[in-house]
């Protein structure tokens, strides 16, 4: 039963999402790699090495600058009685951005790097508001129960 479950349609749906992340990117990793170490031999195993170094650096060093950023600004919103919506939600993509930049890899660095800037968190997060929108505004399935005859209220 769990199986067919499995393969309803939303369940497939996000069965070959899943699969595009885990097995798609690290085989076009693995690709963008082997292109870079052909075109530019053995130069180019250096320059990889030495490019994830690189990002490795430059990622760490902008996580620890805006995390730190992210976390007095969100003590501060909470000094003044205020909902630190978007401090918190900063604070979520910055450790998403460290977890992409730990992930070795050119793809993973770049869009890790991306969501370290201010300008690029706000444009994520407005999607996947968007996203939230639709989904809460999209009309749900009712129930088929009758409604009950009579209400009491106490």
């Amino acid at each position: 039963m769990a199986t067919l479950r499995f393969f309803h349609e939303k369940g497939l749906h996000v069965f070959w999402r899943l699969s595009l992340l885990f097995v798609g990117l690290p085989m076009l990793e693995l690709f963008i790699l082997y292109l870079m170490m052909n075109f530019f031999g053995i130069l180019g195993t250096i320059l990889t090495v030495l490019l994830f170094f690189v990002t490795s650096l430059f990622g760490a060093g902008l996580i620890r600058y805006q995390g730190i950023r992210c976390w007095t600004e969100l003590h501060r919103q909470l000094d003044y009685g205020e909902m630190p919506t978007q401090s918190m939600i900063d604070a979520t993509l910055i450790l998403l951005a460290g977890a992409l930049l730990i992930t070795p890899g050119l793809i993973t660095d770049l869009v890790g790097i991306l969501l370290l800037f201010p300008t690029v968190r706000r444009m994520v997060f407005g999607y996947f508001l968007y996203r939230f929108e639709m989904y809460r505004l999209k009309p749900r399935q009712r129930s088929k129960a009758p409604p009950p005859d009579e209400i009491i209220d106490i």
